[in-house]
This record gives C-alpha cells, structure tokens and sequence, in this order.
C-alpha cells in the first residue's frame, strides 16, 4: 500500500470534526440564544415603554384639568361689565406663583376673536415673555386669534401655555382663555434625557409639548399612531431620521392629545450587542480549549493508527517480524494487540504455506515415484487377461498390486498397508522391491513369497506399520491356480457355468490365511490351489472399496458391491470394459465426495478357446 493515496491525514479529520461539532453547535446555540433575548428585550421595552407612555397621559391630564381648574377661577372673576379682572381676581393670579400671564378672548359680531382681558406679572430677571408662532398659527387656522398673544417675546423655563374653549362652538359668546402656567415637573418628563423620549402631539400632526429636536420633524411618519383609534398601543417605525424606533402611545384622554414615547432601536437592544460580543469571546475561549484537548486527543490516538498503518505497509511489503507497541487501553490498544497477534499468525502461517509447499512437492516427488511402481493397467499372458485400478485417498497410497510371469506361471499380487499416504506408500515400495527379487526364483510359490514380503515388510516398518497382502499363482500349463493370503480381503472366484451367475457362484478364497505382514517376522504361510478354467473370472480388491460414501455418508458396503460385481460379470463385455463399469458405478455413487481409504481392484479372465 502506498501512502501517497492519503490525500488527507485521519489526525486533520478528527480535528475538523472535534472543532466543528462545537463550533456548529454553539454558532447555533449563539443564533437561537441571541434572536430569543432580542424578542425578550424587545417585548420589554414594549412593556415598560407602554407604562411610560401611560404614565405619561396620566400626568399630562391631571396637570390638564389641575390648569383648566385655576384658568376656570380666574375667568369667571373677570367683570364683563368693567370689561376688566376684578381686585380680588388679580390678587389670586398674584398670589398663584404657577400663572404667569392670562389672557381672554371673545368672538365679536364678525365671528373673530379679540383679545379683551390680559393680566400679566413682570418677566423673570433675564427672562422675556414671547409670542409662540406655532400656537398663534394653530389659533389663526382655527379663526381664533388674529392679534398677538403676547407683546413680548420669553424663554421662560419651565413653563407652558394653555388655552381651553369656554363655550360652545356655535355659541356667540364663546371665548378662549389661555395662560403662560408653570409646569416645571411635568416638562421634566419630556426633557428627553433618559432611554425614552417622550412628548405630546395632536392627532392632526403638531407638537404640543416636547422638544424639536427629540421628536423629530417628519411626524407624518407616525400617521398610522395619528390615526387610530386605540387608547394605547406599540409599535415599530422608522422616523425621518433614518433610525428604527420602538413606539409605544397612549392618549390622554383630553382633546386630541396624544402622548408618544418613543426608544431607539439600536440603543435598546445594546444588550444584546454586549451579551453577543461577550459570548463570542466565550465561544472563542472555548474553542481554544477545544483545539488544545482535539490536538492532544487527536495526536495521540492518529499517532498509534499512523504506527499501525506504517507496520501494515511494511507486512505488505514481506516484513512479517514487524510489532506495534500498545500505547492504551483501548480499543486503538487492542487493536495494536490484535495486530501483533495477526502478524505472528501470518508469520507462522507463511512458515507453514512454505513448509507444506515444501511437503507437497516431496509428496508429489513420492507420488511420481510410486506410480512408477504399478505395472500398465492392462495386459494378456496368453488366454490370461488382466484389467487392474488403483485410485489414492490421498497424495500417496498405501494400496499396491502387480503381477509378473515366472516361467509359465502368472503372479499376481495385491496388498493394502495400513493407513494411506506418504509411509504407507514406503511400505509399498519395500513390497516392490521384494516382488522383483522374487521374480529371479523359478521355484517361489505364493507360501513363500508371502513369507519373504513378511521379512521385508517387517525389516523395513519394525512392526509399526502392517500390510495385508494376497498372492495368486495361474498354471497356464495345467490349468489351475495356487493362493496364500496374509489377512487379506478374500478376492472371489467366478466360475464358467455357462448360465447367468448368481450369488452362490461367487466362490470366496480364504481356505488359508495368516497373520498380516510384518505382524510376526518367522511367520510361514500356507497355500492352497484350485482349478482355474477356460470362462473363470477372479477379482481382487481391497477394504477401501467396501467403505467408499456418497455425499450424504452413506456406504457402498459389500451388499451392493457383490450386485455390482454379478451384473458386471454377466455382462459378456470384455474385462477392461468390466472394471471401467464398476469404476464408473463407483464415482457416481460417490458424487464428489472424498475417499474414506484406497481404492484398488483387479479382474482376471480366461478366456475361452476359440
């Protein structure tokens, strides 16, 4: 594996992972966090906006009816008949440190209004009284006053005018009393010094108390709070000098006054400026902390995965000595655990691969040896035919026949060692090698070549490993065969009748027999002859083909082998097509499935003059 196929290392992952989950989460956290306090602050400065502003109206009428109350008094003092205020009339105005100045106005037989009563205290010291122009334009538009209001000009502080209709409007008689009243505390609520500005308006648009400069000069913009109808309300707007403010109003319930209080948006909501400012420094705080912790947390672990994957490339490339050195605890320290486990199994089961290449190219060397020790499959001595089959269980057998001719006498041999493979197979070959020793004396008999194998096979294996073994001698000349066996499977005699053979022609040949070979080394072994005729058939076999299993594990067993054996003799096919036959039947039996042991079989026929 390559490390250039990284294009981004594990331990900047984690790092972007362990930083933005915070920084996501909190980002959230500040956004829902500050839009909540917003509304909150806002519904706060609504509320308690909305308690000015009534508060305010609250005073503006009292302080309303309080000067109405004092200019009723004085009026109904003043004598229409002298067309004057009378002594004691002057003396309460004098004696009231709040009036400044009264003055009366009546509408004459044009339907103006002339002034026809004024009293009037000296002005203050560095204080003159002055004609507002807004009231005088306000009373002109409504016919009501065409003369000054007064001759002199005043900055008095702290005090306001006032004028009430007394009268009905129809009324001929119907007057205007206005006064300059001190108001000292109830301007004070409208000086604009604190988080709300608040001043009084008309409904039709004119500043009745408050300064220019804290009410602004386009009231037009308040139009819709002109407008309604509600004793009281909240708002928020947008005045001619380019600010939002929150708007809260409430009337006074006199006139058409209505008084507004109004708060900047901006200035409001500095809370929430600070409380933003000084979670973004937290946040920031925070996020300091977490790269640290994400930088140690993130090193430590992408450096033990980095130690695991630099070892994996140096497995990749044959190191299979390599190790990692468990850092923790954890799952990383188990994995590193599981790692070193992994490269010693693959270590060890590389040895094993190369050790077991090594053992199957020695059994393969041993396999093309002992295949070399079968004689050809097939082969006539005269009337003699003789078909054989060998199939291993495993890389090396244990089964071995053969045959040779002596004189005129055919030998055929056929043992099966115990157990199968690579030392069965050498006990095999000791048997070889015996047989061609024999094959140089004319007068050896199957007794005594049994007895020979049973001195090599016992030389070679020391008793370990066992042979059983069968040896057959055929007399071309006189027609028969002489036998000895070793504790081998009875081959069986299928005798010419010239009918179609049964069970009881099969005729089994263990009239002698003797221990297996190399069993007991002095051991003797007897022999027997019979006659073998022109149309007999004998088959030889070993135990492996009595145990052969079908995929399910079901055995073939000697009851369907002898049927097997019958159908194929009866056949009237030649003896290779007989073994072929019972061959095929065989591997379709077993459908796949794995030898339980050896397989080996050979048929011999005499055939029949022709």
């Amino acid at each position: 594996m390559s490390q250039s196929k990284i294009r981004l290392s594990l331990r900047y992952k984690l790092l972007c992972l362990l930083i933005s989950l915070p920084l996501v989460s909190l980002g959230l956290y500040l956004v829902m966090a500050t839009d909540l306090f917003k509304k909150d602050k806002v519904a706060y400065v609504y509320d308690s906006s909305a308690t000015v502003s009534r508060s305010l109206a609250t005073q503006a009428r009292m302080e309303t009816q309080n000067s109405y109350s004092v200019l009723r008094s004085i009026v109904e003092g003043f004598d229409f008949t002298e067309v004057d205020f009378g002594q004691a009339t002057k003396e309460t105005f004098d004696k009231n440190p709040r009036l400044h100045a009264v003055l009366l106005f009546r509408k004459d037989a044009t339907g103006q209004f002339t002034k026809i009563g004024q009293m009037t205290k000296a002005a203050p010291a560095g204080q003159r009284f002055a004609v507002d122009e807004k009231i005088q334009k306000q009373l002109r538009e409504q016919a009501v006053l065409n003369a000054a209001f007064l001759a002199e000009e005043t900055n008095l502080p702290g005090a306001i005018r006032v004028a009430f209709r007394l009268g009905e409007k129809d009324d001929p008689n119907q007057m205007i009393a206005m006064a300059l009243y001190q108001a000292d505390d109830f301007l004070g609520a409208f000086e604009g010094a604190g988080l709300y500005a608040s001043f009084i308006v008309t409904r039709g648009g004119t500043i009745a108390v408050g300064q220019a400069d804290v009410v602004g000069t386009d009231l037009g913009l308040l139009g819709d709070i002109l407008k309604t109808k509600a004793g009281e309300g909240t708002a928020e707007t947008k005045l001619s000098d380019g600010l939002t403010y929150l708007v809260s109003f409430a009337s006074v319930g006199i006139g058409d006054l209505i008084v507004i209080s109004k708060v900047d948006k901006s200035k409001a909501l500095k809370a929430v400026e600070v409380l933003v400012a000084k979670s973004l420094l937290f946040f920031a705080g925070l996020l300091s902390i977490t790269l640290l912790i994400s930088v140690f947390a993130s090193n430590q672990l992408t450096s033990s995965l980095r130690e695991l994957f630099e070892a994996t490339t140096k497995i990749a490339k044959g190191d299979f000595t390599v190790r990692v050195i468990p850092r923790s605890r954890d799952e990383v320290g188990g994995l590193a655990e599981s790692f070193n486990f992994m490269a010693g199994e693959v270590a060890r089961l590389m040895e094993s691969t190369a050790e077991k290449v090594r053992m199957e190219g020695e059994l393969a060397t041993v396999r093309t040896v002992q295949e070399t020790l079968f004689p050809p499959a097939q082969t006539q001595f005269g009337p003699l035919k003789i078909m054989g089959h060998f199939e291993p269980a495993s890389e090396c057998g244990g089964d071995w026949w053969s045959y040779s001719r002596i004189g005129n006498k055919i030998f055929i041999y056929v043992g099966d060692a115990t157990g199968h493979g690579a030392p069965a197979a050498l006990i095999t070959s000791a048997a070889t090698s015996a047989a061609a020793v024999m094959e140089t004396m004319p007068d050896i008999t199957p007794g005594r070549a049994l007895t020979i194998l049973n001195r090599a096979i016992h030389q070679t294996s020391k008793g370990s490993i066992m042979m059983t073994f069968f040896v057959a001698s055929i007399d071309l000349d006189n027609n028969s065969f002489t036998y000895a066996s070793a504790s081998h499977d009875p081959p069986y005699l299928l005798r010419f009748t010239g009918e179609k053979l049964g069970r009881k022609d099969l005729v089994p040949l263990n009239e002698v027999n003797g221990p297996r070979l190399g069993d007991r080394k002095d051991f003797v072994y007897e022999e027997t002859s019979l006659e073998f005729t022109p149309g007999d058939q004998l088959f030889f076999y070993t135990d492996g083909i009595l145990d052969i299993e079908d995929a399910a594990g079901k055995k073939w067993g000697e009851r369907a082998f002898l049927k097997m054996l019958l159908e194929s003799a009866n056949s009237g096919q030649s003896v290779n097509t007989k073994v072929e036959a019972i061959r095929d039947h065989i591997n379709n039996f077993r459908g796949g499935s794995a030898l339980i042991d050896d397989v080996t079989m050979v048929m011999c026929e005499y055939e029949k003059a022709a």
